[in-house]
Protein backbone atom coordinates (compact mmCIF):
# COMPACT_ATOMS: atom_id res chain seq x y z
CA UNK A 1 0.00 0.00 0.00
CA UNK A 2 1.18 3.32 -1.16
CA UNK A 3 1.50 6.17 1.93
CA UNK A 4 -1.03 8.19 -0.12
CA UNK A 5 -3.92 6.01 -0.62
CA UNK A 6 -5.80 3.56 2.00
CA UNK A 7 -6.42 0.09 1.76
CA UNK A 8 -8.70 -1.17 -1.01
CA UNK A 9 -10.43 -4.29 -1.15
CA UNK A 10 -11.16 -4.37 -5.14
CA UNK A 11 -7.76 -2.10 -6.51
CA UNK A 12 -4.65 -1.52 -5.62
CA UNK A 13 -2.74 2.07 -5.77
CA UNK A 14 0.80 2.91 -5.44
CA UNK A 15 3.20 4.98 -7.26
CA UNK A 16 6.09 4.39 -9.92
CA UNK A 17 7.50 7.69 -9.61
CA UNK A 18 5.16 10.73 -10.43
CA UNK A 19 3.04 8.16 -11.72
CA UNK A 20 -0.31 6.57 -10.26
CA UNK A 21 -0.42 2.84 -10.77
CA UNK A 22 -4.40 1.71 -10.15
CA UNK A 23 -4.90 -1.73 -10.82
CA UNK A 24 -8.29 -3.54 -10.75
CA UNK A 25 -7.82 -6.18 -8.88
CA UNK A 26 -10.66 -8.77 -9.36
CA UNK A 27 -9.05 -11.20 -11.58
CA UNK A 28 -11.93 -13.65 -10.62
CA UNK A 29 -14.70 -11.38 -12.13
CA UNK A 30 -13.16 -10.80 -14.97
CA UNK A 31 -11.72 -7.11 -13.35
CA UNK A 32 -15.59 -6.39 -13.51
CA UNK A 33 -17.12 -3.29 -12.17
CA UNK A 34 -19.00 -3.42 -8.93
CA UNK A 35 -20.47 -0.49 -6.85
CA UNK A 36 -17.76 -1.74 -4.59
CA UNK A 37 -14.94 -1.00 -7.13
CA UNK A 38 -16.08 2.30 -9.06
CA UNK A 39 -16.54 3.60 -5.37
CA UNK A 40 -12.93 2.49 -4.56
CA UNK A 41 -11.66 4.19 -8.25
CA UNK A 42 -12.98 7.11 -7.30
CA UNK A 43 -11.93 8.00 -4.52
CA UNK A 44 -8.12 6.65 -5.44
CA UNK A 45 -8.92 9.37 -8.36
CA UNK A 46 -9.49 12.51 -6.04
CA UNK A 47 -6.22 11.73 -4.61
CA UNK A 48 -4.71 11.53 -7.62
CA UNK A 49 -6.20 14.86 -8.67
CA UNK A 50 -5.08 16.87 -5.72
CA UNK A 51 -1.81 15.83 -5.29
CA UNK A 52 0.74 17.65 -6.78
CA UNK A 53 3.24 14.99 -6.16
CA UNK A 54 1.25 12.71 -8.87
CA UNK A 55 1.43 14.09 -12.37
CA UNK A 56 -0.70 11.07 -14.09
CA UNK A 57 -2.18 8.24 -14.02
CA UNK A 58 -2.42 5.07 -15.54
CA UNK A 59 -5.29 2.70 -15.17
CA UNK A 60 -4.63 -1.35 -15.81
CA UNK A 61 -6.21 -4.29 -14.73
CA UNK A 62 -4.90 -7.47 -12.63
CA UNK A 63 -3.98 -10.90 -13.96
CA UNK A 64 -3.39 -11.80 -17.94
CA UNK A 65 -6.80 -12.27 -19.84
CA UNK A 66 -8.97 -9.46 -19.05
CA UNK A 67 -8.46 -5.82 -18.75
CA UNK A 68 -11.80 -4.96 -17.40
CA UNK A 69 -15.44 -6.54 -18.79
CA UNK A 70 -17.27 -3.31 -17.75
CA UNK A 71 -19.86 -3.61 -15.19
CA UNK A 72 -20.49 -6.15 -12.94
CA UNK A 73 -23.77 -7.50 -13.97
CA UNK A 74 -24.30 -10.79 -11.76
CA UNK A 75 -24.67 -7.04 -8.97
CA UNK A 76 -27.27 -6.03 -11.45
CA UNK A 77 -28.78 -9.42 -11.80
CA UNK A 78 -29.05 -10.11 -8.01
CA UNK A 79 -30.27 -6.41 -7.31
CA UNK A 80 -33.46 -6.02 -9.30
CA UNK A 81 -34.71 -2.59 -10.20
CA UNK A 82 -31.65 -0.92 -8.66
CA UNK A 83 -30.07 -0.43 -12.15
CA UNK A 84 -30.04 2.61 -11.83
CA UNK A 85 -28.97 3.28 -8.32
CA UNK A 86 -25.89 0.73 -9.01
CA UNK A 87 -25.08 2.72 -12.31
CA UNK A 88 -24.91 6.36 -10.60
CA UNK A 89 -21.41 6.10 -8.66
CA UNK A 90 -19.81 4.14 -12.41
CA UNK A 91 -21.48 7.72 -14.38
CA UNK A 92 -20.02 9.99 -11.87
CA UNK A 93 -16.33 8.45 -11.99
CA UNK A 94 -16.86 8.20 -15.96
CA UNK A 95 -17.21 12.02 -16.15
CA UNK A 96 -14.08 12.38 -12.87
CA UNK A 97 -12.14 10.39 -15.41
CA UNK A 98 -13.14 12.53 -18.47
CA UNK A 99 -12.64 16.13 -16.54
CA UNK A 100 -9.42 14.53 -14.80
CA UNK A 101 -6.69 17.38 -15.84
CA UNK A 102 -3.70 15.77 -15.72
CA UNK A 103 -2.73 12.78 -18.25
CA UNK A 104 -4.72 9.26 -18.14
CA UNK A 105 -2.99 6.36 -19.37
CA UNK A 106 -4.74 2.94 -19.70
CA UNK A 107 -2.98 -0.32 -19.96
CA UNK A 108 -5.27 -3.19 -21.81
CA UNK A 109 -3.57 -6.23 -20.87
CA UNK A 110 -6.11 -8.74 -21.94
CA UNK A 111 -9.82 -8.21 -23.73
CA UNK A 112 -11.98 -5.21 -22.90
CA UNK A 113 -15.79 -5.64 -23.10
CA UNK A 114 -18.40 -3.39 -22.73
CA UNK A 115 -17.41 -0.73 -20.08
CA UNK A 116 -14.33 -1.85 -20.37
CA UNK A 117 -13.59 -1.14 -23.75
CA UNK A 118 -15.58 2.36 -22.86
CA UNK A 119 -12.84 3.06 -20.93
CA UNK A 120 -10.31 3.09 -23.75
CA UNK A 121 -12.39 6.16 -25.09
CA UNK A 122 -11.50 8.45 -22.13
CA UNK A 123 -7.90 8.06 -22.24
CA UNK A 124 -4.85 10.35 -23.49
CA UNK A 125 -3.01 6.76 -24.19
CA UNK A 126 -3.98 3.87 -24.61
CA UNK A 127 -1.46 0.66 -24.53
CA UNK A 128 -3.25 -2.60 -25.36
CA UNK A 129 -2.01 -6.53 -25.47
CA UNK A 130 -1.78 -7.62 -29.06
CA UNK A 131 -3.73 -11.12 -28.22
CA UNK A 132 -6.19 -8.28 -26.95
CA UNK A 133 -9.80 -8.30 -28.14
CA UNK A 134 -12.35 -5.67 -27.28
CA UNK A 135 -16.32 -5.31 -28.06
CA UNK A 136 -19.41 -3.81 -26.74
CA UNK A 137 -21.85 -6.84 -26.16
CA UNK A 138 -24.79 -4.94 -24.02
CA UNK A 139 -27.28 -4.96 -26.75
CA UNK A 140 -27.22 -9.26 -26.99
CA UNK A 141 -29.16 -8.84 -23.04
CA UNK A 142 -31.35 -6.14 -24.11
CA UNK A 143 -29.23 -3.38 -23.27
CA UNK A 144 -27.09 -0.32 -25.00
CA UNK A 145 -23.30 0.01 -24.12
CA UNK A 146 -23.74 3.01 -21.25
CA UNK A 147 -20.84 4.26 -20.65
CA UNK A 148 -20.69 6.89 -22.91
CA UNK A 149 -20.41 4.85 -25.86
CA UNK A 150 -22.93 5.68 -28.04
CA UNK A 151 -21.78 9.34 -27.79
CA UNK A 152 -17.77 9.01 -27.79
CA UNK A 153 -17.48 6.24 -30.19
CA UNK A 154 -19.54 7.68 -33.35
CA UNK A 155 -17.06 11.44 -33.01
CA UNK A 156 -13.87 8.90 -32.74
CA UNK A 157 -14.63 6.36 -35.82
CA UNK A 158 -17.50 7.38 -37.41
CA UNK A 159 -21.02 7.32 -37.26
CA UNK A 160 -21.48 3.97 -39.29
CA UNK A 161 -18.80 2.28 -37.81
CA UNK A 162 -19.91 3.10 -34.25
CA UNK A 163 -23.39 2.02 -35.16
CA UNK A 164 -22.28 -1.34 -36.57
CA UNK A 165 -20.22 -1.73 -33.64
CA UNK A 166 -23.07 -1.27 -30.93
CA UNK A 167 -25.47 -3.14 -32.85
CA UNK A 168 -23.29 -5.96 -34.08
CA UNK A 169 -20.76 -6.49 -30.92
CA UNK A 170 -18.68 -7.70 -33.36
CA UNK A 171 -14.92 -8.20 -31.85
CA UNK A 172 -11.82 -6.11 -32.86
CA UNK A 173 -8.58 -7.04 -32.57
CA UNK A 174 -5.88 -4.88 -30.68
CA UNK A 175 -4.11 -4.31 -34.53
CA UNK A 176 -7.92 -3.06 -35.56
CA UNK A 177 -8.24 -0.56 -32.49
CA UNK A 178 -5.29 1.04 -33.03
CA UNK A 179 -6.19 1.67 -36.64
CA UNK A 180 -9.50 2.78 -35.36
CA UNK A 181 -7.56 5.48 -33.50
CA UNK A 182 -8.76 4.00 -30.08
CA UNK A 183 -5.52 3.02 -29.06
CA UNK A 184 -2.09 4.39 -29.57
CA UNK A 185 0.05 1.30 -28.77
CA UNK A 186 0.09 -2.76 -29.57
CA UNK A 187 2.68 -4.79 -27.78
CA UNK A 188 3.06 -8.40 -26.84
CA UNK A 189 1.34 -8.65 -23.69
CA UNK A 190 4.05 -9.23 -21.70
CA UNK A 191 5.41 -5.52 -22.66
CA UNK A 192 2.04 -3.87 -21.81
CA UNK A 193 2.75 -2.64 -18.54
CA UNK A 194 5.95 -1.75 -19.01
CA UNK A 195 5.35 0.36 -22.50
CA UNK A 196 2.35 2.06 -20.38
CA UNK A 197 4.58 3.04 -17.56
CA UNK A 198 7.06 4.56 -20.04
CA UNK A 199 4.31 6.74 -22.12
CA UNK A 200 2.71 7.62 -18.61
CA UNK A 201 6.49 9.09 -17.65
CA UNK A 202 6.55 10.64 -20.85
CA UNK A 203 3.27 12.84 -20.41
CA UNK A 204 3.84 13.35 -16.76
CA UNK A 205 6.75 14.91 -17.03
CA UNK A 206 5.09 17.76 -19.71
CA UNK A 207 4.26 20.97 -18.19
CA UNK A 208 0.96 20.60 -15.61
CA UNK A 209 -0.63 24.07 -16.85
CA UNK A 210 -0.31 23.21 -20.27
CA UNK A 211 -1.22 19.71 -20.25
CA UNK A 212 -4.61 21.26 -18.28
CA UNK A 213 -5.47 23.44 -20.64
CA UNK A 214 -5.09 21.36 -24.03
CA UNK A 215 -6.73 18.64 -22.45
CA UNK A 216 -9.85 21.12 -21.42
CA UNK A 217 -9.67 22.40 -24.90
CA UNK A 218 -9.69 18.93 -26.55
CA UNK A 219 -12.86 17.98 -24.17
CA UNK A 220 -14.42 21.31 -25.66
CA UNK A 221 -14.13 20.44 -29.44
CA UNK A 222 -16.23 17.20 -29.18
CA UNK A 223 -19.30 19.64 -28.54
CA UNK A 224 -18.39 22.52 -30.20
CA UNK A 225 -18.61 24.55 -33.24
CA UNK A 226 -15.23 25.54 -35.18
CA UNK A 227 -15.23 29.48 -34.35
CA UNK A 228 -16.57 28.97 -30.49
CA UNK A 229 -13.86 26.12 -30.01
CA UNK A 230 -10.95 28.42 -31.06
CA UNK A 231 -12.12 31.20 -29.40
CA UNK A 232 -12.15 28.93 -26.62
CA UNK A 233 -8.76 27.77 -27.25
CA UNK A 234 -6.82 30.87 -27.45
CA UNK A 235 -8.39 31.52 -23.68
CA UNK A 236 -6.88 28.84 -22.53
CA UNK A 237 -3.71 29.71 -24.10
CA UNK A 238 -3.32 32.63 -22.70
CA UNK A 239 -3.62 30.87 -18.97
CA UNK A 240 -0.65 28.32 -20.35
CA UNK A 241 1.50 30.88 -21.66
CA UNK A 242 1.06 32.82 -18.08
CA UNK A 243 2.72 30.02 -16.17
CA UNK A 244 6.15 29.68 -14.98
CA UNK A 245 6.25 26.41 -17.18
CA UNK A 246 6.19 28.14 -19.94
CA UNK A 247 8.95 30.49 -19.88
CA UNK A 248 10.90 27.98 -18.28
CA UNK A 249 9.82 26.16 -21.17
CA UNK A 250 10.62 29.28 -23.58
CA UNK A 251 14.26 29.73 -22.03
CA UNK A 252 15.04 26.62 -22.37
CA UNK A 253 14.41 26.72 -26.36
CA UNK A 254 16.65 29.39 -26.32
CA UNK A 255 19.39 27.78 -25.12
CA UNK A 256 19.17 25.27 -27.96
CA UNK A 257 16.92 22.55 -25.54
CA UNK A 258 13.62 21.18 -26.41
CA UNK A 259 10.61 23.20 -25.61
Amino acid sequence: MDELWPSYSNISAERRGDVALITLQRPNAANALNKATVEELSDALAIVSRESAVRAMLLTGSGNKVFCAGADLKERRANPGKDWELRRPLLKFWNELWMLPKPLIIAANGHAAGGGFELLMLADAVIVSESAQFWLPEIEWGGIPGGWGTQLLPRLVGPVRARWLALSSARLSAAEVVTLGLATHCVPQERVLERALEVASQLAARPVAAVAAAKEALRHALSTPLAMGVEFEDRLLQIATASPERQAGLERFAKGGRA
